[in-house]
């Protein structure tokens, strides 16, 4: 494991929180919750790798980030002000003003066909769709939005491009399903992409024991992945059938990510502090490795190098990690 620390700013911890990986930049997008941006850490194998290269500012509590890297772009939630930040990855500036968004906005995935980026907003149970294309223009236009209602305290959002009408997207995004009395259930909202404004789909949701926390799709399978951080386990889950199947992983798994390239799907287990890693083609365990750190992770894998690169937010730095 290689240690890339992330400086404080203005006497205040960096607190980096996500990380999101751009393949044709080789950079680690990761997003410091503490000081309001973003920081870009170089994966290119020269004499920089591993080194913090710039600085991009966000809104006020930036939580998670994706990429899409044909675009140069970067979305980033911004948990206090319910907004979400367009970072452009060539200039290493903003690429516009920040977007309004719901409340409490955490996870953010973007369909790398269409350039919709979808956020689901923890506070207000809605998923916003932001259109990223009028970017590209010149000069770029206005940025359009758009939401939907789903259930409780959404947090984590995966799309496949290629479901949804007219194969224009589907979005899954995990929720809390209230059912009175009893104890609330772990939920997985399936989102229509391919309508305006986007439309949950009520027919397709599945209803989990323990709460998902994070969620990614495999293009190969095409399942989705589904980490529960109270149950300890993965779930894979079919849309299309409503079929689903848990293993055991480590204790408390707070991130997952996944590399298509190598099937290889990873979650940082922050009680356990462990690392287990998973074949999606078998969906077994393939290794768990101990790893030293915080009790909030977040995790990406390099497509290329298979490279694991693990925000840990106590200690104020980044860990490489070469996965098996």
């Amino acid at each position: 494991i290689e240690a890339v620390p992330i400086p404080a700013c203005s006497g205040t911890a960096s607190a980096p929180g996500s990380v999101a990986i751009d393949e044709q930049r080789n950079i680690a997008v990761v997003t410091d919750s503490g000081c309001s941006d973003a920081s870009i850490i170089s994966l290119k194998p020269d004499s920089t790798f591993g080194t913090l290269t710039h600085r991009i500012a966000t809104g006020a509590a930036p939580a998670a980030v994706a990429v899409i890297p044909r675009f140069g772009f970067a979305v980033v939630t911004n948990n206090t002000p319910g907004t979400a930040s367009i970072l452009n990855l060539d200039t290493n500036t903003q690429a516009a003003t920040d977007v309004t968004v719901g409340s409490n906005p955490n996870g953010v995935a973007i369909d790398q066909q269409t350039g919709i980026a979808v956020v689901a907003n923890t506070g207000s149970n809605t998923v916003s769709a932001i259109n990223l294309i009028p970017l590209l223009s010149s000069p770029a236009g206005a940025v359009t939005t758009s939401s939907v209602a789903v259930d409780q305290n959404p947090i984590a959002v995966a799309i496949d491009p290629d479901r949804g009408t007219n194969n224009r997207g589907e979005a899954i995004v995990t929720s809390l399903i209230l059912n009175g009395a009893n104890t609330p259930l772990g939920g997985l909202d399936v989102v229509d992409l391919g309508v305006s404004p986007p439309s949950k789909l009520t027919s397709l949701s599945l209803q989990i024991q323990a709460t998902p926390s994070g969620i990614v799709f495999d293009p190969a399978t095409t399942l989705f992945y589904a980490s529960s951080s109270q149950g300890n386990t993965i779930t894979a889950f079919n849309p299309d059938s409503g079929q689903s199947q848990s293993i055991p992983v480590g204790i408390n798994p707070t991130a997952l990510a996944y590399n298509p390239q190598s099937s290889t799907i990873l979650t940082v287990n922050a009680l356990s502090n462990t690392v287990s890693i998973v074949d999606s083609q078998t969906f077994k365990t393939r290794a768990t490795l101990g790893i030293s750190g915080s009790t909030q992770f977040a995790a990406a894998i390099h497509p290329l190098t298979n490279l694991a690169v693990i925000a840990d937010q106590a200690n104020n730095r980044v860990l490489l990690l070469p996965l098996p």
